[in-house]
């Protein structure tokens, strides 16, 4: 029915129009009805949004009401008496409207300044930054108290003169008041002004982001604000984590940029070494499993799982489920990368001074390290700003670099020396962490705490040993009301425990110290920069001297650990002593081998003034290694060193010697100084004559008379040459150059003498006595005499060039002929024998 009534209409015209005119009708009505709706709407959101709004600002609104009604109330009590007490008078109502109102307006304007030079900020600096730097211009804690300062001011003016308009009597403490926040808006905006211009530097924005990193893991130590809740460890681990991305974004923007690569760039990773030292200090106090720390998961090994879990991962399908443990170093693997970017740029720049600022901070943070017991990581960390510098400094050479760049020697001394910071700061740090101080520790532990094991003053690396006691002990504490343990049986664990760290620490320090030199010693050489490999040799024996001194405190710390040993079956680490220092006494020969040849090599290089002086420095110290090698009787070490020492002295003559031009008297002490070397030569070649005698073993003295054959032979030294530098070194009343090396060296040939026995005889026809050492040779039994007055030089002239042809003439100013009385020794020797048996 309704479809035929529907197909009649449809023929009908005017049908169509007033179907056509009541769609336009629900068309407009839907419309106003949408409309309606979504002004609804838009009305409710603006109506939120403004109390969002006014939630944020009610507080500044109340302060600044508060005041205003507070100044309002209070008036007619003080009023009459600041006028009686100051003779202020009560401004009119004029006057104190326009007062206020300029007062107010100050404050406006202001806040259109500051806001306007914040946007040209921005706009210039942070318009195509991410969005966690431009959070950092909105962080500004100073620029925001100055500006809540301002909008202070102003709404206090506009509440004054509101209640002045609504008939209220003007107030007198308003305006000190007033004037005193306006004399403060006016003097710091001058100071905001021109620190706006820092805004364009992002990294002056950065110190909200450490305050927040320390935060962050202070609530993580233990006693922070719920520093055991999980939630809580892991809310600040993110936390933290977002500061630190913002940093490196924060890095990489400074970075790339060239007017901000140099001094701000290295300002900022001042303030980051700086926060890793106070960050690892606090380290003692933060649990070893806390969430603060990141998370890593390892998986294991599926022949080495056993087999319960590995066939329950075949029946399954599944892998072996990862092991979840604690990174500790998170924080460190994402800011040092920064730092060491941070060196590779300034060192390729050029700009040095920033480098070695950034190197004081970073010799400051290895300290810290090791005074904190984490000496491994310390060289791993050495490892990889050796990596950042060594493409920069070890650029190879065509030839030998005769002009080495200073800047680059300094910066690698930097380097090589940072080995002997850790082990002094390590040393240093041992001697009040032996077992005698853990039992005071363990006193102060409060067993039922939980966060007392954090605040007894163990280091980090025996905090897991404690947190694996601490329930157990307290569980005692808890059954039997005390503790049950003896205290040795603790003091015992710990002691284990320090004892497996120390093995490690000790193996860094020979092993890894080691590896580094032989590294950098190997590096500088291929590349052919002789003066860096000097550097690296100097500072190596540096520290193997260092390791020498410390070695008693350190064997001392580690027999102090293993003095009691009561637990049965606890695995004690073994000690490897004997092997390192073996393994030193080897590298510290390997040393003086390369500083001998390198000596020869720098002898034939000339030396800039401001470059030190490794030849002489090396040329020293192989001669006190060779005297001490022949005191005792050690072959090998003559034999290695006295070539090349003794061609190194000649080049020192060679490079010393006076010039023609001058006077004489200049020229005369000139020549003193040159053959200085040469003396030195002298006199150690007389004591290989005098040990070769006292230990029995001519080969001691073959390596250095076989030079002197060859120099003399070939009149490379002539006789009569040798003759005048002796001579010369007597004339004066004067003290010859480095004669008080060369008389300690006399002294260092006495105390090795004095070990041979002696016996009394009768002296002469007397009956007094006096003591004769017991030994086959006059050479020795005269030396063994500290009162004889002869040295080396003496034995010299006496035992090798007066039998030289051609030396009956040679005058040696005032030495006494030593062969004189060797054989009047002898034949007295001989004598005392026949007499006293």
């Amino acid at each position: 029915m309704r479809s035929a009534l529907f197909h009649v209409f449809t023929e009908k015209r005017a049908f169509w129009r007033v179907r056509s005119f009541s769609s336009r009708v629900r068309f407009l009505y839907s419309r106003g009805m949408f409309g309606v709706k979504h002004r609804v709407r838009e009305s409710g959101k603006r109506a939120r949004l403004l109390l969002v709004l006014l939630n944020l600002v009610l507080w500044q609104i109340a302060v600044a009401l508060a005041v205003a009604i507070g100044f309002q109330w209070t008036d007619p009590y003080v009023a009459p008496r600041i006028e009686a007490w100051f003779g202020f008078n009560i401004p009119a109502g004029e006057e104190y409207g326009t007062l206020v109102a300029t007062i107010a307006g100050v404050g406006g304007v202001f806040i259109g300044l500051y806001y306007a030079a914040i946007s040209a900020t921005a706009g210039a600096t942070y318009a195509r930054v991410s969005n966690n730097i431009r959070d950092l211009l909105a962080q500004d804690l100073v620029g925001n108290m100055y500006m809540r300062c301002l909008a202070h001011l102003t709404s206090l003016g506009v509440f004054l003169l509101s209640f002045h308009a609504l008939g209220l009597k003007p107030v007198i403490l308003a305006v000190p008041w007033l004037l005193l926040c306006a004399g403060f808006s006016i003097f710091a905006f001058v100071r905001l002004g021109s620190r706006a211009f820092n805004l364009f530097d992002p990294t002056n924005l950065s110190e909200p982001l450490f305050e927040q990193l320390r935060e962050c893991y202070g609530r993580a130590q233990s006693g922070g604000y719920r520093w055991s809740d999980r939630s809580f460890q892991n809310h600040s681990h993110e936390v933290a984590q977002t500061a630190i991305d913002t940093l490196a974004t924060l890095s990489d923007i400074t970075a790339k940029q060239p007017h901000l690569n140099g001094r701000p760039f290295a300002d900022l990773c001042k303030g980051l070494l700086a926060f890793l030292i106070a960050y690892e200090k606090a380290k003692r106090s933060i649990p070893t499993d806390s969430l603060w720390y990141e998370k890593r998961y390892i998986y294991p090994d599926w022949y080495r799982t056993g087999d319960t879990q590995t066939s329950t991962a075949h029946q399954t399908s599944t892998m072996l489920q990862p092991q979840s443990t604690s990174d500790s170093r998170w924080i460190e693997t994402a800011i040092l990368p920064i730092v060491q970017s941070c060196l590779e740029i300034n060192i390729r720049e050029n700009r040095y001074r920033i480098v070695y600022g950034l190197f004081r901070y970073i010799d400051l943070y290895v300290r810290c390290l090791a005074e904190e017991h984490q000496v491994e990581f310390a060289f791993s960390l050495m490892r990889d700003i050796s990596a950042s510098c060594e493409k920069f400094i070890f650029v190879k050479k065509e030839g030998i670099d005769d002009h080495e760049s200073l800047e680059h020697l300094r910066i690698y001394d930097r380097l090589a020396s940072m080995p002997i910071s850790t082990l002094v700061a390590y040393g240093g740090t041992v001697e009040s962490c032996g077992r005698d101080t853990i039992p005071r520790r363990i006193r102060r532990i409060e067993w039922k705490s939980e966060k007392s094991v954090y605040s007894a003053g163990f280091p980090k690396h025996l905090l897991e040993h404690l947190e694996w006691l601490r329930p157990r002990i307290g569980f005692e504490c808890e059954v039997e009301g005390r503790v049950i343990s003896p205290p040795w049986y603790l003091q015992e664990l710990i002691a284990q425990a320090e004892a497996e760290h120390f093995t490690t620490v000790i193996s860094c320090f020979h092993n890894e110290a080691r590896e580094l030199y032989e590294r950098w010693s190997e590096t500088a050489t291929s590349s052919k920069h002789s003066w860096l490999v000097a550097a690296a040799l100097s500072r190596e024996w540096e520290y193997w001297h260092k390791v020498g001194h410390w070695s008693n405190a350190l064997i001392q710390f580690w027999n102090n650990l293993n003095a009691e040993r009561r637990i049965e079956g606890l695995p004690w680490p073994s000690s490897s002593t004997d092997k390192l220092i073996q393994k030193k006494e080897q590298r510290e020969k390997n040393i003086l081998k390369l500083m001998s040849s390198e000596s020869l090599l720098l002898s034939l290089t000339p030396r800039p003034k401001s470059h030190p002086d490794f030849a002489g420095q090396f040329l020293h110290t192989v001669g006190e290694a060779l005297l001490a090698a022949m005191c005792e009787n050690d072959c090998n070490t003559v034999e290695m060193l006295s070539e090349s020492y003794f061609y190194a002295n000649t080049l020192q003559y060679e490079r010393q010697k006076p010039k023609k031009e001058g006077p004489i008297s200049h020229i005369e002490h000139d020549f003193k100084v040159a053959v200085a070397p040469l003396l030195d030569l002298m006199d150690i070649s007389g004591y290989a004559f005098l040990m070769s005698a006292y230990h029995d073993a001519p080969q001691l003295k073959r390596p250095i008379l076989k030079e002197w054959d060859s120099a003399i032979g070939q009149n490379r030294l002539p006789l009569k040459f040798l003759a005048a530098a002796v001579y010369f070194s007597k004339s004066d009343w004067g003290a010859p150059h480095r004669s008080m090396n060369r008389r300690r060296w006399r002294g260092t040939i006495a105390e090795q003498l004095g070990d041979i026995e002696k016996q009394g005889v009768l002296a002469g026809n007397s009956m007094a006595s006096e003591t004769v050492a017991k030994h086959e040779n006059p050479l020795v039994r005269i030396f063994a005499d500290d009162t004889n007055g002869y040295d080396g030089i003496d034995i010299f002239l006496a035992k090798d060039i007066r039998r030289r042809e051609g030396s009956e003439d040679l005058d040696f100013n005032r030495r006494r002929d030593l062969e004189e009385a060797i054989k009047r020794e002898d034949e007295r020797y001989k004598g005392k024998q026949n007499d006293g048996g």
